[in-house]
């Protein structure tokens, strides 16, 4: 029998991977994500600041054709994760009631203001928006306005936006390996939302995806994506530490790193080895630093610093909590793990796959249609979808 699928696709600098999971409900527990098949390829596709797309979408085909055969179905649609060209930012938005009560209708008429209509005429095209602020009568801050007679309602946008050349690329890229992209997420929002928990969400948390590249920042406040930022440091400048120090390659550096950063019960370390160890050390403080920096100048640290979660490749570090905890001065620190997803232990518990698995979450968590057998006659453009998308919620 035909199941409805979630897939999700993630394109890295040297990796592409293709996850595809089902919705299981429980009596008396509701939804969880059973992950069916993961799939992985490593490769070399950039081309100075351009991509090989036959390489790319032949790894693509090889990837679609395996998760088909491991989930006995085709799969015709996918969710892409965005980590390039992308920014951040907000939009205040005035709607004057007349003294009637506040709905959601009213939250949501932003769709169809000037505002949001003009985003589309820019070279940035919106695929996140999140109302992270209400004010009533511009008097009062609320964090529910619904049901409250009021004048005038005041709404802060948060607006996640890609390049309109990068949304054109990736459609470009599913088109040869014939499939189509049913909604592109922001790649450390994804990763956000596979690792805290509701309780995190709703008061408040700051996570940071140490990946390979960048170090991706979120903030997440009421249950909305409230600051999105990054910093330029990411696993392979530890990388290129041991490089440079050491006069080794990459690839004997990439060993070491895993090796000397994972391992924390080895003793009687000679001299060279405990040099190893100080050099990651002193690289992984130095991206915690940055990261915090960044956030403090941002109006949201006071209110999120109590909880804060790491994940990605920089958290398999084996001191990386207490580096953290003593950075930022709190105890509550933790690695990110996926909430109600379930799979085998080596892809679930790989910190690495919290954005693959964060866009799992993401399908159940709007109303967003992920019906795998859903084929449409009339091919829709990628920035007709993400339109249709908003305006239809």
């Amino acid at each position: 029998m035909s199941r409805n699928l979630i897939n999700a696709l993630q394109v890295g600098n040297n990796s592409i991977k293709f996850i595809t999971a089902q919705e299981i409900e429980i009596a008396n527990q509701g939804s969880i994500i059973q992950v069916l098949a993961m799939t992985e390829k490593k490769g070399e596709w950039n081309v100075g600041n351009d991509l090989d797309t036959e390489i790319l979408s032949s790894y693509l085909k090889s990837l679609l054709l395996e998760n088909e055969k491991l989930a006995g179905q085709k799969i015709n649609e996918v969710l892409v994760s965005v980590d390039e060209q992308s920014s951040s930012k907000y939009i205040t938005h005035e709607l004057f009631l007349n003294n009637i009560e506040i709905t959601k209708e009213h939250i949501n008429s932003f769709y169809n203001s000037k505002d949001f209509i003009d985003l589309y005429q820019s070279e940035n095209q919106p695929i996140h928006t999140f109302p992270i602020s209400y004010k009533v009568d511009e008097r009062r801050i609320v964090s529910d306005p619904i049901g409250i007679k009021a004048q005038m309602l005041t709404v802060k946008w948060h607006i996640i936006s890609v390049s309109r050349e990068k949304l054109k690329n990736i459609s470009n890229l599913l088109e040869l390996s014939g499939i189509q992209m049913s909604q592109c997420i922001l790649s450390s929002y994804a990763s956000t939302l596979a690792s805290i928990n509701d309780m995190e969400s709703n008061l408040g948390v700051i996570c940071l995806d140490i990946n390979y590249n960048k170090t991706e920042i979120t903030i997440m406040i009421d249950n909305q994506l409230v600051y999105a930022d990054q910093i330029e440091i990411g696993i392979k400048y530890v990388n290129k530490d041991l490089q440079d120090i050491l006069e080794i390659n990459e690839k004997e550096a990439n060993q070491l790193r895993i090796k000397w950063g994972s391992d924390s019960n080895i003793k009687n370390l000679n001299e060279k080895q405990l040099h190893i160890k100080e050099i990651i050390k002193y690289r992984i403080e130095e991206i915690i630093e940055l990261s915090q920096k960044k956030i403090i100048n941002s109006k949201y640290y006071d209110l999120a610093n109590s909880h804060i979660v790491v994940t990605g490749e920089g958290a398999k570090y084996y001191d990386i909590i207490e580096l953290a905890k003593n950075i930022f001065n709190t105890k509550n620190i933790r690695i990110g793990a996926p909430q109600r997803v379930h799979g085998l232990k080596s892809i679930i518990e790989n910190t690495s796959n919290n954005t693959c698995l964060g866009m799992l979450s993401y399908a159940l968590s709007t109303e967003f249609q992920y019906d795998s057998k859903n084929q449409t006659s009339k091919k829709e453009s990628v920035l007709s979808v993400l339109y249709n998308f908003f305006k239809a919620i």
